[in-house]
Order: C-alpha cells, then structure tokens, then sequence
C-alpha cells in the first residue's frame, strides 16, 4: 500500500511540475496540488502510525496479562487470590497445604526414580 501510494503521489507531483514548466497550469494550482498530495501522505502515516501503537499496546496490554497469568506458579496464583479477597484465611491455609504436599510428593518421585538401581548388572 505504501509503494502504491508512493508511486501515485511522486507521479502526480511529477506530473503537476511539468504541467506547470510548460504553462498548462498555474503555478498556484501545482502548488495546491502538490500540497494536497503531501498532506494526504502524511496524514495516511500518522493514521498508520497511530493504529499500529494502539494495536501494539492493546495486543501486548493481552498477552501480558494471559501470559503472566498463566506463566505464575500456583503459590503465586494462590497469594494473588488471598491479597484481592477471593478466598479466606482457612481456604488459603487449606489450598496452601496441598500445594506443599503436592510439591513433597513431587520431590519424592523424582528422588526415587533417579536413586532406583539397575538390577540387571547384579545378575
């Protein structure tokens, strides 16, 4: 869009210059022709320019927000919950403990799948 519009404004103003050299028109309309043409080109960017920062702020304001949300830890998640009010003092300790536990047992998995001994070398 911007190598057409380019294109048909370099054009024109090319062709209003030449219709003024050799008198076909004045030099009042070329030049309000001209102008025309680079006030058109201008506005058209800056209408560009603005539509791209407020679509780049609204598209990074929403994946921001989606992605810290989903990107958070659960504890995290469970502190932000406890601090807006969202849940109680007894909910947050109970959803905390499962957190921990889950955690431990997490731990634990991992620690005995990685102690397990490879019994085929003894027999």
């Amino acid at each position: 869009m911007l190598g057409a519009f380019l294109a048909f404004g370099v054009d024109t103003i090319i062709i209003v210059g030449v219709l003024w050299y050799v008198g076909r028109i004045s030099g009042e309309t070329a030049a309000v022709v001209s102008a025309a043409v680079l006030i058109v080109f201008a506005l058209w960017i800056f209408i560009r320019w603005v539509r791209f920062r407020w679509t780049g702020r609204l598209d990074s304001e929403s994946a921001e927000s989606t992605e810290s949300r989903d990107q958070r830890d659960p504890l995290e998640q469970l502190k932000q919950r406890y601090a807006e009010g969202e849940i109680s003092d007894s909910e947050f300790e109970k959803q905390l403990d499962t957190l921990l536990d889950a955690d431990r047992q997490a731990e634990s998995s991992e620690n005995r799948s990685t102690l397990v001994p490879n019994d085929r070398g003894r027999e």
